[in-house]
């Protein structure tokens, strides 16, 4: 018994939660976008939704720490649960409002869910063990993610639109219940971390501190580009005349090749990151840069787009490494609330980019877009320090 509670303390189970956590949102990240483009019929017109869903999701994120400082972050888990299950029932709706309201309530599920569990990464895992655990937690969320986006949409062609949405209620309810399992009561003093971990506090020393920015950057950059595949991959096959299951597996075979972060990790640790953050940067830009020119050749570009995934996937193996070897300890917890700041942004960009691109150029080029940003991020990846490890 004792051994048992020893291993649901250690850090690998912390990790393992991740799988739950990011199951609601892993099952519905493919339906939602096509979901939304049966309504709005126009991948412009998605990328509209999508942007003032995400601008509301970041006065939500915004609002987190005051959340914290009253509930903390034991109360801010549960309240991403209630979220994440409440979402899918506003998502199951044909109403553009209701719809609209429920992908609102879904973005600000995702936040509550990394700003408590990151507390807790804070507050359980030793920094000396961080280059180790991130790996793993990347490992454990990938799993959901490569699994979720093609069940999502082939439970519903397959059984019915409810059994997705019903199945995410059920994970929504899991994530709680491994959360208990593991006895995570507390994330250490949550309610104090919650001032300072207002971005709008601590901006100007975040961004005043180059290599800070430079971590910053390197995320966001990351963060967009999958966000711009979960999100146009599947509009994209369903527009080139394949089924919505395959847009669905094809986001899932990209995000599988995520499994092999823990190889990237160790070639990151042997030969520095700084090396393999460059050049996962750079191939990933010039695979997506391919993908407009065969636009109209679905199978082929359905394959750079996999390729590609499979060059981001091996900046997944820096984590978030950049950041946590940049930032002065006694900072830590002041700076983390900037930082995360790349989420919203990385929401928030691609939409609102590509709702101006596709005005003038057909639905590939976004991909093309992202390949430009990857490759200036490589180029800006240069000034990483050259031991980083």
């Amino acid at each position: 018994m004792a051994r048992l509670r020893e291993r649901l303390q250690s850090p690998t189970a912390l990790a393992a939660l991740f799988l739950f956590t990011v199951s609601p949102r892993a099952l519905l990240i493919s339906l939602v976008p096509l979901s939304a483009l049966a309504q709005l019929e126009t991948a412009r017109a998605v990328s509209v939704l999508f942007l003032v869903a995400s601008a509301f999701g970041v006065l939500g994120s915004l609002a987190l720490p005051a959340l914290l400082r009253r509930i903390r972050a034991y109360g801010v888990f549960h309240l991403a649960v209630a979220t994440a299950a409440g979402s899918s029932v506003l998502l199951y709706q044909d109403t553009l409002v209701v719809f609209l309201l429920g992908m609102i309530v879904w973005v600000f599920s995702a936040v509550a869910f990394e700003v408590s569990m990151n507390l807790y990464v804070m507050h359980r895992v030793p920094r000396n063990q961080i280059t180790r655990f991130e790996p793993k937690r990347i490992l454990f969320a990938v799993i959901g993610y490569s699994v979720g986006p093609w069940l999502g949409v082939y439970l519903s062609a397959t059984y019915g639109k409810g059994v997705p949405f019903a199945l995410t209620v059920i994970m929504a309810g899991a994530a709680l219940a491994v959360f208990h399992l593991l006895g995570l009561r507390e994330a250490g003093a949550s309610a104090q971390l919650a001032t300072s971990m207002n971005p709008l506090r601590h901006i100007g020393r975040f961004f005043g501190q180059p290599r800070l920015r430079l971590a910053w950057l390197i995320t966001l950059a990351r963060t967009a580009w999958w966000s711009t595949f979960f999100v146009y991959t599947p509009i994209y096959a369903v527009k080139m005349g394949l089924s919505e299951s395959t847009g669905g597996a094809l986001v899932s075979i990209g995000v599988s090749t995520v499994y092999t972060v823990t190889l990237w990790a160790r070639l990151g640790r042997r030969y520095g990151f700084r090396a393999l953050c460059i050049g996962g940067f750079a191939a990933t830009g010039t695979v997506s840069l391919l993908v407009p020119q065969f636009g109209d050749a679905p199978t082929i570009a359905a394959a750079l787009l996999i390729t590609a995934a499979f060059c981001a996937a091996s900046l997944d193996g820096l984590g978030h490494i950049a950041y946590l070897r940049a930032v002065r300890p006694r900072e830590r917890e002041t700076m983390s609330g900037v930082y995360a700041t790349y989420r919203d942004a990385a929401q928030l960009l691609p939409p609102g980019i590509f709702a101006l691109v596709l005005l003038v150029a057909p639905l590939p080029v976004v991909f093309g877009a992202a390949g430009i940003w990857m490759l200036t991020t490589a180029w800006y990846s240069r000034y990483l320090p050259r031991r980083l490890r």
